[in-house]
């Protein structure tokens, strides 16, 4: 019965639980999810002004930061650390596109680029 009760207890409250099981199961907090934005971002410095820097830990280390601020965007309504809405990721080619397409106003006659 008291496993029972402290089941409905975790799964009412969501937001803040005492027990170490409810933690896993509740969102996690903004400023947690903040400070560890910060603390991969300053990994990822210290691994790029490294000697010979480690192409697949600044790989790793870099996915992991955009998943922690997916997730604090996706737990602060759109909104990233920055306080600007959240944008996925674009490659350079895509950055290069979409800056081309809002220059473009009026659609005119000139090529598409697809070569």
């Amino acid at each position: 019965q008291k496993e029972v009760e402290r089941r409905k207890r975790s799964s009412v409250n969501t937001t803040s639980t005492m027990s170490s099981e409810g933690a896993a199961v509740a969102a996690p907090s903004l400023p947690a999810l903040k400070t560890r934005i910060e603390n991969l971002a300053e990994s990822i410095k210290s691994l790029k002004s490294s000697a010979e820097p480690d192409k697949d830990a600044i790989a790793a280390a870099v996915n992991e930061l955009v998943d922690a601020k997916r997730t604090y965007a996706a737990n602060n309504n759109g909104i990233g650390v920055d306080g600007k809405p959240f944008e996925e990721p674009m490659s350079k080619s895509e950055k290069k596109k979409k800056a081309k397409s809002e220059k473009v106003t009026g659609g005119g006659g000139g090529k598409d680029g697809g070569a």
